[in-house]
């Protein structure tokens, strides 16, 4: 937040530009209010046509000794030109700049002294026609952040003291209770307490395919309940909800600009005063030194100050990335910059964290060995009797591995205990049994044989005895996220190395690797050891992190581009990285650096266009072929046209 932050009177949120936050969030932007902002246009264009009218029809009226077509076109001059003459002044007086307005105001002035009528006006028409080409292409992506907000309803039935009040979600708190039927979005972020549904999650993550939401489940602000009754116990208030997160740090993003983006700034400071410059040589120099016509001259020159505006030059770059940025964030990618956007096409190395971002972290029993004579179903029935009192990341699957083969039959146990480090232990029927790491039990040969193969496969061991004697092994393994494989493949095919970071052991590392196809892994990493890998890497080249936004924010924050998954619902993660999947969708790696391909590819369509056809059009100024409402009509209205629809189409490329 800049030391330039203003408060708001609305919402009290301190933001660092008032005006597009009060835009965005507390007022009307519709297609309607454009148009209505853009009424003195509409005058501007409807007198002039009256005026091409009356010299089609030949109308022989004049006032003052003056043809009603040139009144017009000389009200017209006024209509658009002092609107743009002031904005020129207080430019001037208030920064001390002369801009793109002051010179379209002089063009027009000067075109008007020589006799230029019609051209001074169309000049002024055709720039303002200009000048809101590029303000629809910021309203266009500005409505698309606007349509997000507006998926939060405007009232939500909270409960309070047993009776149901229908008011605004910026007036209910943290800790209440909301009422959400089906068919409508949900108010507020919050965890349901009661009921079950079907809930479209699409306007946050991204994904088409609702989700099945039961007590304990968390829910967001803005997506749809479908077919369910639930109660939703808030956890953030309005302003702080997932989908205002989201559109603020949209908002913020387009201050962190990419280096094109900068480039292309810097360069319009110098390309304009250097135009001007070369305008008044023209106008002076075959006059004064070679006794040729000033006007002629004059006009000319006043075509090269209308081509030094750069409007759609300036315009080019940041429109492409609004785009690409607003899009990305309805297919629940956030990107926190245009910087980002072209730094992701620049990368060497993607490193992965394998727990939660290669695989799912859910681990599931795939097979049990019996050392002894129990079978397999009891082996897994009495571990999963003492599992029922564990926290431990392992100690679900084997219950659910349980109750598929035993149904809900358990053992009760007593004195149950925690043996630190290595595992569990209770009694069951007078008898102590034991759950844990290898380390829990001396193990014989074969054991060992056993447990060095499933280790080899990539499978976590887990060993269950009775007193001091194993009886089983347990091999469970986490589950490789679908399309996973995929983006391996596909940043090969791009040149980008994949390597794998994961705290297990080399085995297991091993095996993940080879069923993913990555070439390099880096095994027994600890959390905090990450940010070293991260700094050496960056050694050679360009780095990206890939992990869950918590554990991995340290490499986020350091690599050179941070992207968090299963962002939605968290803080940290959005905080953290510089792109966030709001859904734990690896595949979504695709879209985002064939995106980030496309949009540079645009940005550069669009600065080469804009470039090449203002310095045409001034050389074929000098032969005479080039007049005053072509330089506005081609290098303003046309150029701006042109990048405005070739960022507009970027999603369908």
């Amino acid at each position: 937040m800049s030391r330039n932050a203003e408060d708001c009177p609305y919402c009290q949120r301190r933001v660092d530009d008032l005006s597009d936050h009060l835009e965005l969030e507390h007022e009307e932007l519709t297609l309607q209010s454009f148009f209505f902002d853009s009424r003195n246009i509409i005058l501007t264009g409807f007198i002039l046509l009256l005026s091409l009218i009356t010299l089609v029809l030949e109308v022989q009226i004049t006032i003052l000794n003056l043809h009603v077509s040139r009144i017009l076109i000389g009200i017209g001059i006024l209509i658009g030109g002092i609107p743009l003459a002031k904005s020129s002044f207080m430019e001037l007086l208030k920064r001390h700049t002369f801009d793109v307005d002051g010179l379209v105001v002089v063009a027009s002035i000067g075109a008007f002294s020589i006799g230029y009528w019609g051209e001074a006006a169309v000049l002024i028409f055709l720039f303002l026609v200009a000048e809101r080409l590029e303000d629809y292409s910021v309203f266009r992506s500005r409505r698309s952040l606007k349509e997000l907000l507006e998926l939060s309803p405007t009232k939500a039935r909270v409960l309070r003291k047993d009776e149901t009040e229908k008011i605004a979600p910026e007036d209910i708190f943290i800790g209440e209770t909301v009422i959400v039927k089906p068919g409508e979005r949900v108010p507020l972020d919050g965890d349901i307490e009661s009921g079950s549904s079907s809930i479209d999650e699409s306007a946050i993550t991204g994904e088409s395919l609702p989700k099945e939401k039961r007590p304990g489940d968390e829910v967001f602000a803005g997506t749809l309940n479908i077919d369910g009754l639930i109660k939703v116990k808030v956890t953030k208030e309005s302003q702080d909800s997932t989908l205002s997160k989201i559109v603020s740090l949209v908002e913020e993003a387009k201050e962190k600009k990419a280096k094109t983006e900068k480039f292309v700034n810097r360069f319009a400071r110098y390309y304009t005063p250097v135009v001007i410059l070369l305008a008044l040589i023209v106008a002076t120099i075959p006059w004064l030194f070679f006794d040729h016509q000033f006007t002629f001259w004059l006009y000319r020159a006043l075509i090269l100050l209308v081509l030094s505006c750069p409007c759609a030059f300036v315009v080019s770059t940041p429109v492409t990335m609004v785009s690409s940025m607003t899009k990305s964030a309805k297919k629940g990618i956030l990107i926190k910059g245009s910087v980002f956007i072209e730094k992701i096409k620049e990368i060497d190395t993607v490193v992965f964290d394998k727990t939660g971002t290669l695989t799912t972290g859910d681990f599931s029993v795939t097979e049990i060995i019996s050392l002894s004579q129990l079978a397999a179903k009891e082996i897994a029935l009495i571990s999963s009797s003492l599992e029922y009192s564990s926290d431990h990341p392992l100690a679900r699957p084997i219950i659910e591995h349980s109750k598929a083969l035993n149904g809900d039959e358990h053992y009760d146990v007593e004195e149950f205990r925690s043996l630190t480090g290595i595992g569990i232990e209770g009694v069951i029927d007078g008898k102590i049994y034991r759950i844990g790491n290898p380390n829990i039990f001396e193990l014989e040969y074969e054991a060992r044989q056993e447990i060095a193969r499933m280790t080899s496969e990539g499978k976590t061991v887990v060993v269950f005895g009775r007193e001091e004697k194993p009886l089983g092994l347990i091999g469970l393994e986490d589950t490789l996220r679908d399309g996973a494989r995929d983006v391996i493949d596909f940043l090969k095919e791009y040149g980008i190395a994949p390597i794998m970071l994961t705290g297990d052991n080399e085995s297991t590392a091993a095996s993940v690797a080879e069923e993913l196809g990555i070439d390099r892994y880096i095994a027994n990493v600890l959390p905090d050891q990450k940010l070293d890998v991260i700094e050496r890497l960056q050694e050679n080249g360009l780095v990206t992190m890939v992990g869950d936004g918590v554990n991995d924010a340290p490499a986020l924050v350091k690599s050179d581009v941070g992207i968090a998954m299963g962002a939605a619902g968290s803080d940290t993660a959005m905080e953290s990285a510089d792109m966030a999947l709001m859904e734990d969708d690896i595949s979504k790696l695709i879209y985002l650096f064939e995106t980030s391909e496309k949009t540079m590819k645009v940005v550069k369509e669009n600065v080469v266009a804009s470039i090449g056809v203002k310095f045409a059009l001034a050389v074929l100024t000098f032969f005479g072929l080039v007049t005053l409402w072509m330089a506005v009509g081609i290098g303003d209205v046309g150029m701006a046209l042109f990048v405005t629809l070739n960022a507009l189409i970027l999603e369908k490329r």
